[in-house]
């Protein structure tokens, strides 16, 4: 018998069709297949096509053991205007009997209204056509025992429970009260407080309505002044809108809706139209969507009719943008990340109004469900580095929470926002120096407080609870710490918690050695990021930071003044300002998505943690490879081993960057670094050929607008002679000034297909951390250690006695 051949359909991905031929020529076979497709009448449907660098990819992924039933789909759209079908089943031939089928869909998104059984699933999708829908392949997937709930809202019985009168934000029926009860008061000092300073603004003059946006090199600083002139005015309407509903206080009532009409009388299709400038119309919805339903029994019907009028146009722009991209399959524009949110609330404030406002809420409600966020996964990490992460959880959470006390549905279940939380405990520790990676890195991490006592109510997570204690949150005088205060929850320290966590999705990787205990701990962060440089990220591939004790030994550098300003762009963004690598004193190529890295391996055994990363695609083509490897040696000790090979022979810089000067023993090989009460030893055992050189300068200067800065210190050990491969060991030994005597000895290890370290403490206990430099041997040895890993480390006690070991295989 003749075996089957296939042949792929150009139009449809991986579906394959079975063929055979015996004497007819594959010529005329496509003859055949044209014809076919002429006869047809339209273009073949196209499935299973591989996602573009800004589409969403396939949800949930070959094989995922899914954390909520049912868990949302995603796939890559087809053409404009097509309608889908989606099929579940136990069964991967898709039987009848086993097989749930949604047709008539309209987007590339899609979750049901049931939770699924526990066990395993098949999901496939389908674009119909005239002759019925084209299915793409079956795609496998695990709902386990303990999937939480998670099915899309029953909208008519939503819609039912939003009140008909108002508050409908936040604080609807009993929760008002609840709330009034505690602001008179626990909350009292905080609400006393909001008051005061809300009547120091009353009758103050308000920003005029900005004109159209320059272009070229005006355009930043300009935007940087319409920020800083409309946003705070904005806030104080909201915050007076809030001590009115809180309190009464109708003079501070009437200052919101003073503010309310003045700047809903901008119009909404001139210079603050979304489309013009898209700053000052988002941050006029978000803060005056609420303070009108606050504030909604001060005015007359004509007043109404007029800010709505203006809200609705606004609103609708909003839409629009959103199905432009469509966000469903492309949310990487990173301002768009705010609306489905502020869309969101709009609706719920309007639901028994305006007809439009269910389909709103309905589509805001699915982006949450599916797509958002642009710039994280599951796992809980975020692209653009805390202060980014701060800005839009807020604006995310706000929505959360309306939507919550409004209709019931709870979009605190989505994996997410369960997860991200650690994200902040990990990365945005309260007790750090600064928050890398991404832009706003110079700021604390207690920035970040705010919005962990949100997700610490929302997700009943303890640990996130500590977080916002310990960067000192004041309660009570916002809306977002007032809607989620839950005085009954208490702290706990994330000491509890393992002292590593990955986000891979994200390509981050944490290493603590007490977290949670500032006199403590050690941490160790690094980054090699799918995203690569793109919106707020930086080109930051493979780079790391180090904190001790609260204080910045290795940093990240640079300032924000505002996107795309000289500074920001040609250092903060650039790969000179972090600790990584550079090829002829190149970076890595900024803003491209093909310029990425990736998380390559990720272990945390006893005594030892371990994190490699892969970052050549970000050189796009001056780098072959570029494997960084590290071992944590706990407490406090990271061997780096980094692996370079280039297509031609190049020079490569190893960075290290610093607040304070380094000082550099250029015999010894040793570097110091210095931060009270924080100290660093840096070995730099490999290359035998290098250099070193340290400056205190930018290249640019901050620009003036970024108010107070202060230099930092930027040291290169550089490569004296071009190579196509080059090898970088370095040993970080962490500790408190004053005890350097308790350092142990540091050790070149040569070996056979492999190269290490040895770490030999004064009592005669030691570490073998070791590193592969043969790919093809079946095993290598170093510091009398065979192992078939490309990564392997031993520890013994002082009698000898082995206590501790990794092996890693690699992919």
């Amino acid at each position: 018998m003749t075996k089957p051949r296939f042949f792929r359909l150009p139009a449809s991905g991986d579906r394959l069709l079975p063929l055979r031929w015996s004497g007819a020529t594959p010529l005329a076979f496509l003859g055949l297949l044209f014809a076919t497709l002429a006869w047809a009448g339209e273009p073949a449907a196209v499935v299973d096509a591989p996602p573009r660098a800004t589409q969403k990819p396939y949800s949930p992924a070959d094989g995922q053991v899914v954390e909520v039933s049912p868990p949302p789909f995603l796939w890559v759209p087809a053409k404009p205007g097509s309608t889908y079908v989606l099929q579940l089943s136990r069964s991967q031939s898709f039987d009848a009997a086993d097989t749930q089928t949604f047709d008539g869909l309209q987007r590339s998104v899609f979750v049901p209204a049931q939770p699924l059984p526990a066990g395993a699933w098949y999901w496939r999708y389908g674009v119909a056509t005239e002759q019925g829908p084209v299915y793409g392949r079956p795609r496998p997937f695990e709902v386990p025992e303990d999937a939480r709930p998670f099915p899309f809202p029953d909208w008519d019985e939503a819609v039912r429970r939003v009140p008909l009168q108002r508050p409908r934000l936040f604080f609807p029926g009993q929760r008002l009260e609840q709330i009034r009860g505690w602001a008179a008061g626990e909350l009292k000092p905080a609400i006393d407080s909001l008051v005061a300073s809300c009547t120091r603004e009353i009758g103050q003059e308000l920003v005029a309505e900005p004109g159209y946006r320059p272009k070229g090199a005006d355009y930043g600083p300009w935007a940087v002044n319409v920020m800083r002139t409309t946003r705070p005015p904005m806030d104080v309407m909201e915050r007076c809108a809030l001590a009115y509903l809180i309190t009464g206080n109708e003079p501070l009532g009437q200052e919101a809706k003073r503010r309310l009409q003045h700047f809903f009388a901008w119009d909404p299709e001139g210079p603050t139209s979304f489309f013009a400038y898209d700053e000052p119309p988002m941050w006029m919805m978000m803060r005056g969507t609420r303070a009108y339903d606050w504030t909604y029994d001060l005015f007359t019907p004509a007043e109404r009719e007029a800010i709505e009028a203006a809200m609705r146009v606004r609103a609708a722009q909003f839409l629009k943008h959103l199905q432009r991209l469509p966000f469903e399959s492309n949310p990487y524009d990173s301002h768009a990340g705010r609306l489905p949110g502020f869309l969101g609330e709009c609706a719920l404030s309007f639901i028994h109004e305006w007809p439009e406002a269910r389909q709103w809420l309905e589509y805001a409600t699915l982006l949450y469900y599916t797509s958002y966020p642009a710039w994280g996964g599951d796992d809980g990490g975020w692209q653009e580095g805390p202060g980014y992460w701060s800005a839009y959880m807020q604006f995310a959470l706000h929505y959360v929470l309306a939507l919550r006390e409004a209709t019931g549905v709870d979009l605190a279940q989505k994996p997410f926002f369960r997860n991200t939380p650690y994200y902040g405990l990990y990365t945005a520790t309260p007790y750090h120096q600064h928050s890398p990676f991404g832009d706003g890195q110079t700021g604390s991490p207690r920035g970040t407080g705010h919005v962990m006592y949100v997700f610490s109510t929302l997700t009943q997570n303890p640990y996130a609870r500590w977080h916002a204690e310990a960067s000192g949150v004041r309660i009570g005088a916002d809306v977002l710490s007032l809607a989620a205060y839950d005085p009954a929850l208490q702290a706990r320290s994330p000491l509890e918690l393992p002292a590593a966590r990955s986000f891979p999705a994200v390509g981050l990787a944490s290493f603590h050695t007490a977290l949670g205990d500032q006199d403590n701990d050690i941490s160790f962060l690094m980054r090699s990021s799918p995203y690569g440089g793109v919106s707020h990220g930086h080109a930051d591939q493979n780079a790391y930071v180090i904190e001790a004790f609260g204080r910045g030994l290795a940093i990240a550098t640079g300032y924000y003044p505002w996107y795309g300003s000289p500074h920001h762009d040609q250092w903060t963004r650039a790969t000179r300002a972090v600790n990584s690598i550079l090829v002829n004193g190149q970076g890595q190529v900024q803003r491209r998505w093909e310029a990425s890295g990736r998380l390559t391996g990720f272990e945390s055994t006893h005594g030892y943690d371990y994190a490699e990363g892969e970052a050549a695609p970000a050189y796009t083509g001056r780098l072959e490879r570029f494997r960084r490897h590290v071992v944590h040696v706990r407490p406090g000790i990271f061997v780096m081993f980094d692996d370079l090979r280039a297509p031609t022979p190049d020079r490569f810089q190893w960075l290290l960057h610093a607040y304070r000067q380094i000082q550099v023993d250029p015999a010894k090989r040793v570097l110091r670094v210095e931060n009270k009460p924080a100290a660093m030893n840096v070995h730099l055992l490999l290359p035998d050929d290098i250099e070193f050189s340290q400056t205190d300068q930018y290249d640019p200067e901050p620009e003036s607008i970024a108010r107070q800065w202060e230099n930092t210190w930027h040291l290169t050990a550089g490569t004296t002679s071009p190579a196509e491969s080059k090898q970088f060991l370095a040993v970080m030994l962490v500790h408190r000034q004053g005890e350097e005597s308790s350092l142990p000895k540091v050790e070149l290890v040569p070996g056979s297909g492999a190269v290490g370290v040895r770490l030999t403490a004064h009592d005669g206990a030691a570490d073998i951390v070791a590193f592969r430099t043969d790919p093809q041997a079946s095993a290598v040895v170093c510091g009398g250690i065979e192992s078939a890993g490309r990564v392997f480390a031993q520890g013994k006690d002082k009698d000898g006695r082995v206590i501790r070991s990794l092996t890693h295989a690699g992919p």
